[in-house]
């Protein structure tokens, strides 16, 4: 008995340190399409983003795919947060379970700006037309449970953005396992997202007409010259986490939840989170983003959720400092 309590504390600590561990140089703002690293899910989200050994729901093609295999309902999910600057971020899932062969799921993901007016420094009301931004990003999952404690998952992800005239394409695998131990209250996540091929964006507005030796008078100064931009790398990023379910008394349970994340371009970070259910049909949730990184913005968050035969409605809040806060929205459909 003992050492069920011991456990999920003494990993927690050694999270704690490898984060330590971790901190030398910080790589912010180099790596591309950012909106990879929004979190999928009102559930997620109110637990402070530990969801990477809890995923049991559509939701889990982001996080971690071993947990579609996990649950055996078919269930579809539509997310909808409302990003700073009117900026919009929606994303839907739906997961097939198929027996002995496993779980398929498919998501969907969308982040657009709403239309600027194009302005240059010698015309600064503006050219009279103007231009958006959308980010796009197409998974298709598979998860198989190979006992009854281990499963395994993996999304391919296709990825595209685009500025104006301009775009960018690639893809992206993300891999996750699951692991419950023989305590059976405790379940161990680790998942790999967003490993793929860097992007590049091209398009009309990288073709200009060039001189390409102004030194030589009278030479042609309208070679048409396609400019080559940089490689950017995808938010590549390790999570490891811990699902502790401290109390399960008929229809009330408490869950308590903490991850270790390791992206290619941020410090490493802790997120934590806890959930009290009550008669199996209403949720209240906190957590605490980006534990040890000074710079970063966010960190407490609430969410709650409730659910009614094969319908679940769930919100949750996140206070971002200087920029107010978001909110998302999750509507679920079990069949």
């Amino acid at each position: 008995m003992k050492l069920k309590r011991i456990l999920p504390i003494t990993i927690i600590l050694l999270l704690c340190q490898l984060t330590t561990w971790s901190q030398e140089v910080s790589k912010v703002g180099t790596s591309a399409a950012p909106f990879l690293q929004i979190g999928v899910g009102s559930r997620a989200a109110g637990l402070g983003e530990a969801y990477t050994a809890v995923a049991n729901d559509a939701s889990a093609m982001y996080w971690n795919p071993a947990g579609l295999d996990r649950y055996t309902l078919n269930d579809a999910a539509f997310n909808y947060v409302d990003w700073f600057a009117g900026m919009k971020f929606v994303n839907f899932g739906a997961v097939i379970h198929s027996g002995e062969l496993g779980s398929f799921g498919l998501s969907v993901t969308s982040f657009s700006t709403p239309e600027m007016v194009v302005r240059t420094v010698e015309e600064p009301e503006g050219l009279g037309t103007r231009f958006d931004a959308a980010d796009l990003a197409l998974g298709l999952s598979y998860s198989k449970k190979l006992t009854d404690r281990f499963s395994f998952g993996m999304t391919l992800k296709y990825i595209n953005r685009r500025i104006w005239h301009m775009n960018a394409t690639s893809v992206a695998m993300d891999f996750g396992i699951m692991y419950t131990l023989p305590w059976d209250k405790i379940t161990l996540g680790m998942s790999i997202l967003n490993f793929g091929q860097k992007l590049q964006m091209q398009g009309v507005d990288a073709i200009v007409f060039t001189d390409i030796d102004e030194t030589i008078t009278g030479n042609n100064t309208q070679i048409m010259t396609n400019l080559y931009t940089k490689e950017w790398s995808l938010p590549l990023s390790f999570r490891f986490g811990l699902a502790y379910r401290a109390l399960e008394i008929e229809n009330n349970k408490l869950l308590i939840t903490a991850d270790y994340i390791h992206p290619n371009d941020n410090f490493s970070s802790i997120n934590v989170g806890c959930e009290l259910t009550v008669f199996d049909c209403f949720a209240l949730r906190s957590g605490y983003k980006s534990i040890l990184i000074d710079t970063d913005m966010s960190g407490l968050t609430f969410g709650a959720g409730i659910k009614y035969d094969f319908v679940g409605i769930d919100y949750s809040y996140t206070k971002v400092e200087y920029l107010d806060y978001t909110q998302q929205i999750s509507v679920k459909l079990n069949f």
